[in-house]
């Protein structure tokens, strides 16, 4: 399944696609930059992080098992800040430090909330940086001994002028750097010998948190920020790994400081490819606190339904700027019901007929005994039975070569919008034929699955649905919900049939206060859940 390279992504490294093609041809190992946590995830980060679930969810569609490695940074001067403030009142003279353990804590805990939220999938370990300083003053020390790294009143910088290859993963030369290349540390240019030097190791202040090294020049302090990463991923990964990214912003200078401390010390290339998502574009205007326009999760998914805004990540390529507005989410989510009608149909057509009803007659081989893209996905017979065989096929056949190159989203979700019309076309509201029903509605959400949209339904969908997020409810949003208004659109189905007009058209009345939209078609009253207006909102 996943030996054949036909996946390529875009390597920062090298500036171009390259054919993906992992160290060991069963795992895939990534880290991911995670948040400084001195305050919540918004919605920059959310964009962020939902493409590298995507990429996550398509290697493993790929028949690649993927080890995803996130990181917290919990050692920081604003996290330092946030905490004085919050315990000015119980900070003592040997409280160095008090404080920062809350304020990181309570962030990491508000970011795992956030992610599941969205349906981001658990990572396979959430490493902080507090936890691995006698890594990082290993690492630091190495970097004396060889050369890389000096000691100026007890603060290590790393020497860039002795990486040959500084500059090559960010295009930022040594030649053109100016000040404030170190990032988030406080520059002192007299003491350093150029002005991209970065911090590796800063002394800390009493009342500072404060780690011993064992090492008489540079004898306790904090870590940088960059050699924070370099420590984790090599720990946790090992001296070569496949991936490493975050977002557009790391590119420079943290990733190309990481690189710099790392390959030292490792001596090959540390890792296979670089990959970088764009930002979100706020029509112009930049996300900042200061102006009041920082978009936290429980905010976002309190306008938006979580599906909606994963559908619209998805909508633009991931090195692409993405243009953020309430209303812009709002029109793809208009295109997006679509998708949600056919998956509804297929799901209540099929949700009340017995299991050997609607069982599909296919038994698949093993996916690693067939040949190619012959295996993808491993269930790909059940989803390609029946009368809508071809357009399943097709649908398969289009979101494999979309996501292969490159992880073209956009063009996966114009696949799936065909698919759409094709099952509507073939008569999913009318056709009695069960099996073909279950196998487009398998081939359906599996594959909006890839692009975090988790609509599956256990009942239907047991296999998928052991992998969705424990915050999804089986993939039916509406499940507290349904046997009630099932059972007041029967109720003024009996009123009709009496031609009691008026209690049913009192039931439709309350249904629709409710906000439940119902649709009278040949084959029974349909409904779903409105959008609500400006003003129900407010």
């Amino acid at each position: 399944m996943a030996s054949v390279p036909n996946l390529r992504v875009f390597n920062t490294r090298t500036r171009q696609l390259e054919p993906f093609v992992p160290a060991d041809r069963h795992v895939v190992r990534i880290y991911t930059c995670g948040l400084t946590v001195y305050s919540a995830m918004h919605i920059g980060h959310a964009r962020t992080y939902c493409f590298w679930d995507v990429f996550r969810r398509y290697l493993e569609y790929r028949g690649w098992h993927v080890l995803s490695i996130i990181n917290y940074t919990d050692i920081d001067d604003r996290i330092m800040t946030r905490a004085a403030e919050r315990f000015a009142d119980v900070r003592t003279a040997d409280s160095a430090g008090a404080g920062c353990l809350e304020v990181a804590e309570g962030v990491i805990a508000t970011f795992r909330r956030d992610c599941r939220a969205l349906r981001i999938k658990d990572y396979a370990a959430y490493t902080r940086a507090t936890d691995f300083i006698d890594a990082q003053i290993d690492m630091v020390a190495q970097l004396i001994d060889a050369g890389f790294a000096y000691v100026v009143d007890g603060e290590v910088f790393y020497d860039v002028q002795k990486f040959e290859r500084y500059g090559q993963l960010s295009g930022n030369t040594i030649e053109g750097q100016q000040a404030g290349a170190s990032g988030r540390v406080d520059e002192d240019f007299e003491r350093k010998r150029h002005p991209a030097d970065f911090t590796l190791w800063k002394p800390s202040t009493p009342e500072q948190p404060s780690w011993p090294t064992g090492e008489a020049a540079w004898p306790q302090g904090r870590p940088g920020w960059h050699i924070e990463c370099s420590a984790m991923s090599t720990v946790m990964l090992g001296r070569h790994f496949d991936v490493h990214g975050g977002a557009i912003d790391n590119l420079f200078p943290h990733h190309e400081n990481e690189v710099a401390q790392s390959e030292p010390l490792c001596g090959h290339p540390w890792v296979g490819y670089w990959m970088h998502p764009e930002h979100l574009d706020l029509r112009g205007v930049k996300m900042s606190k200061s102006l009041g326009n920082v978009i936290g999760i429980p905010d976002l998914v309190a306008e938006h339904r979580y599906d909606e805004i994963r559908w619209f990540f998805a909508s633009t390529h991931y090195r692409t700027k993405l243009a953020f507005t309430a209303e812009l989410v709002h029109a793809c989510a208009e295109g997006y019901k679509k998708i949600t009608r056919a998956v509804k149909i297929l799901g209540d057509r099929l949700r009340d007929l017995p299991p050997e009803a609607r069982a599909i007659p296919v038994a698949s081989s093993y996916a690693s005994m067939r040949e190619g893209d012959a295996g993808i996905p491993r269930d790909r017979a059940a989803m390609i039975h029946g009368a809508f065989a071809g357009p399943s096929s097709r649908l398969i056949d289009r979101f494999i070569g979309a996501m292969d190159h490159d992880l073209g989203c956009p063009q996966a979700t114009a696949a799936l919008f065909d698919y759409v019309n094709e099952l509507f076309a073939g008569g999913i509201e009318t056709l009695d034929d069960a099996p073909s029903l279950m196998a487009a509605y398998r081939c359906l959400v599996r594959h909006l699955y890839v692009l975090g949209v988790e609509l599956v339904d256990e009942a239907l969908y047991p296999e998928l649905a052991a992998d969705c997020m424990p915050a999804a409810d089986a993939g039916d949003l509406l499940a507290p919900y349904r046997a009630v208004i099932d059972r007041m659109l029967q109720l003024r189905l009996d009123a009709r049939k009496a031609k009691d007009f008026a209690r049913a058209d009192l039931i439709r009345d309350v249904l629709k206060a409710a906000g439940v939209q119902v649709e009278d078609t040949p084959g029974g009253a349909r409904w779903e859940l409105a959008r609500p207006t400006g003003d129900e909102q407010a």
